[in-house]
């Protein structure tokens, strides 16, 4: 491969890593506290795509997408397993790459829920399978692991909120670009959620992350505005955008279908 070839593939995978990490922190959880259910399943379809202008004199711009099913399965009312696989992609001058992303596997547990079923604390775990082909920039080549735990409540009957911290090893790459070795990240996120009806929800939500860029800078920092809609009992439909400071990103939006049953 040859060193601009290597360098776009550098870049492109950390907007790419930027995407997966930008999907709602914990707004999931947020709305009425909803888990599928004992035995209940839950099955999603994701979609998303950022672009970033590294201004390096030779490098154009890099767009990254990336598409994919999800299901949550309800082990009972308070444990839920879930797992994502996907397809992602980005492109810079004459390189283009796609294929199979890293795989998620991951478990959420309701800890503790108020009698109103208003204030709620979730601890959760996720497995990161490197099944993405590392050469092509389409995944990490370690795996991961992600601890972390959400609380959130809801005010008024219709503003939901929930904060969330994650620990997730080998989560971020090394500042020095010559070092293959990955390290820990840390991330603090803010989600909220504004029911306008029955139907129609906004959705706002901020992330702080202790790997910026620059190393002049404390933390990096994502935020983005959405909205949500539930269809009817079974379908529900998701979208947003937003942005990014102190990260290989600059604009990111997503979108998901999901479907109850």
């Amino acid at each position: 491969m040859s060193l601009q070839k290597w360098l776009w593939a550098a870049l492109a995978f950390g907007v790419a890593a930027g995407v997966a990490s930008a999907d709602p922190m914990r707004t999931v959880f947020t709305k009425e506290n909803k888990f599928p259910g004992a035995l209940g399943t839950e099955l999603s379809l994701s979609g998303g795509g950022s672009s970033y202008d590294p201004e390096i004199f030779g490098v154009d711009e890099i767009t990254t997408y990336s598409v994919g099913p999800g299901v949550r399965f309800g082990v009972t009312d308070r444990l839920a397993l879930r797992a994502e696989f996907p397809y992602v992609g980005y492109s810079s001058g004459d390189l283009d790459e796609s294929g199979m992303g890293d795989v998620e596997l991951g478990t959420d547990f309701l800890f503790y829920e108020d009698i109103f079923e208003y204030g709620w604390i979730i601890p959760h775990a996720t497995a990161i399978l490197a099944t993405g082909d590392e050469d092509k920039g389409l995944g990490t080549g370690e795996g991961q692991g992600r601890l972390g735990v959400s609380a959130g409540t809801t005010v008024n009957d219709v503003i939901h909120c929930a904060v969330d911290t994650s620990y997730t090893i080998n989560g971020t790459e090394s500042d020095d670009w010559l070092d293959d070795d990955r390290e820990d990240l840390l991330t603090f996120a803010l989600s909220g959620i504004w029911d306008l009806d029955d139907r129609s929800s906004l959705i706002g939500e901020v992330q702080f992350r202790d790997d910026p860029v620059d190393e002049e800078d404390d933390f990096a920092f994502r935020g983005h505005l959405g909205m949500a809609y539930r269809i009817n009992d079974y379908l529900s439909l998701m979208g947003y955008g937003g942005g990014a400071s102190g990260l290989d990103e600059d604009y990111y939006g997503m979108g998901r279908l999901v479907c109850q049953f």
